[in-house]
């Protein structure tokens, strides 16, 4: 074959072979796009008609049994208020706390709601939901008293504290920045904001979880809305599962526009926070 022909079917069979490649390039991209958007997880879920969601049963009034054995709630009155929106029915397996994340992950549980904090650790093993409940570090202060809003009035004030806990830690920080600042260390959360509410202190400093059940049976006391420290509840999610995170996020947002997730709050606290 003359050198010209034989060059002239060279670039022939490179131009081909340059276009196989990206053919076969543009096939890679779309399957994995297509198999990227495809959630086995939420097909399950519209397909049997149930979403199965672990907790740890012994942590009230997030989850708990009541008399016959059934589970209830925060956690489980969310489960199904979220399960409502697409639906379904939510289907609650009871599981130790430290196993709900692993299970998510082994794919034994659509998803787990059980009070959990988010954990940034473990955002290569699973998906974490927006927050849904913030119990985290609060200031609780006398009913009707505007003398302490946020840190930011404790400049020679009384704060009562929980001796040894995460309150404790942050209010030594803080009398670095308030020296005259007096500390009140109590045994327990209650006792700090006892000395509130008999007005030995100023202000508490302790999770909101045991504000919001102090103050549901104290009226002598209000709960700053400041968040000193944040320890937001999420919910769990399989990682290869982008629909259902996606219907998650869309149906906590629902529920926080039309006041569900206050409703919850308040049912389950007895306190409209």
């Amino acid at each position: 074959m003359p050198r010209a022909k034989m060059a002239k079917a060279r670039r022939g069979w490179l131009v081909l072979a340059v276009a196989i490649v990206i053919g076969l390039a543009a096939i890679l991209l779309l399957w994995q796009t297509v198999g990227l958007a495809r959630d086995r997880t939420w097909e399950h879920i519209q397909t049997s008609g149930r979403w199965l969601v672990g907790m740890d049963p012994s942590f009230p009034p997030f989850e708990d049994l009541d008399e016959a054995g059934r589970p209830v709630g925060f956690d489980v009155d969310l489960a199904r208020a979220i399960a409502a929106q697409w639906g379904v029915e939510a289907q609650i397996e009871g599981i130790g706390f430290d196993g709900l994340v692993d299970a998510v992950q082994a794919g034994r549980l659509d998803s787990a709601i059980s009070a959990l904090p988010y954990q940034p650790e473990r955002t290569q093993d699973v998906a974490f939901s927006d927050p849904y409940f913030e119990a985290g570090l609060v200031l609780v202060t006398p009913a009707g008293s505007a003398a302490v809003a946020s840190v930011d009035d404790l400049a020679g004030r009384r704060l009562a504290v929980e001796w040894g806990s995460e309150g404790d830690v942050q209010a030594r920080l803080l009398r670095q920045r308030f020296p005259d600042l007096v500390l009140l260390p109590g045994d327990t959360p209650e006792a700090a904001l006892l000395a509130v509410a008999e007005g030995q202190a100023d202000a508490a400093l302790v999770d909101r979880i045991s504000a919001l059940q102090f103050a549901a049976a104290n009226s002598g006391v209000q709960i700053s809305s400041q968040v000193v420290v944040s320890d937001p509840y999420v919910i769990v999610l399989p990682r290869r599962a982008p629909v259902l995170q996606a219907q998650v996020s869309k149906a906590l947002q629902a529920l926080q526009a039309d006041g569900t997730l206050d409703t919850l709050t308040a049912r389950w606290f007895g306190i409209q926070d």
